[in-house]
């Protein structure tokens, strides 16, 4: 769904027609568009993570409040932003 609201907003068509001309059901793209943007934090979006940076920590920041600490492991960091 994530892949298909960001095909749609590239591509300059209104929903409507991008539904028809996917073969999607537009009660169901405007739900997924809802839900996307329930999702949408007011941060505004990703922050870049420099590799080369030394060691340290990094907070990884919930919406509902859980606040999670850890060493500057991507792989770690990247599956706990998954979990949201």
């Amino acid at each position: 769904m994530f892949s298909m609201i960001a095909d749609w907003s590239q591509s300059g068509k209104s929903k409507k027609r991008y539904c028809e001309e996917n073969g999607i059901n537009e009660a169901t793209f405007y739900y997924w568009f809802s839900r996307i943007k329930e999702n949408d934090t007011s941060s505004g979006g990703f922050i870049a993570i420099d590799k080369s940076c030394g060691k340290g920590d990094v907070e990884v920041i919930y919406p509902n409040g859980v606040r999670i600490r850890v060493d500057t492991d991507l792989g770690l960091l990247s599956q706990l932003i998954r979990l949201y």
